[in-house]
């Protein structure tokens, strides 16, 4: 092993229980992060399920008719004009 190698291991023997006791503490940190987005993603979704199961009853709409009226000059002179053999 060269010196580089030796020195490095020394190192993480000496400050190994440092070393695993953040490790420790990041995969604490990742595991609770993901436990709170799944969390927050059920939440939403039972609240989206529970806002569909609990729809009032809409009251009888009304059909509102509307009346549109086309100004259809300028395309039947167009059409006029076209010539009829394909």
């Amino acid at each position: 092993m060269s010196q580089k190698k030796v020195d490095a291991y020394k190192d993480y023997k000496k400050n190994k229980d440092k070393i695993l006791k953040k490790e420790k503490r990041m995969t604490q940190f990742e595991i609770g992060a993901f436990v709170v987005v799944c969390a927050a993603f059920l939440a939403w979704v039972g609240f989206s399920v529970y806002q569909k199961a609990t729809v009032k009853p809409v009251e009888a709409e009304t059909a509102v008719e509307a009346a549109t009226e086309i100004n259809m000059t300028d395309y039947i002179e167009y059409m006029s004009e076209l010539p009829y053999g394909y």
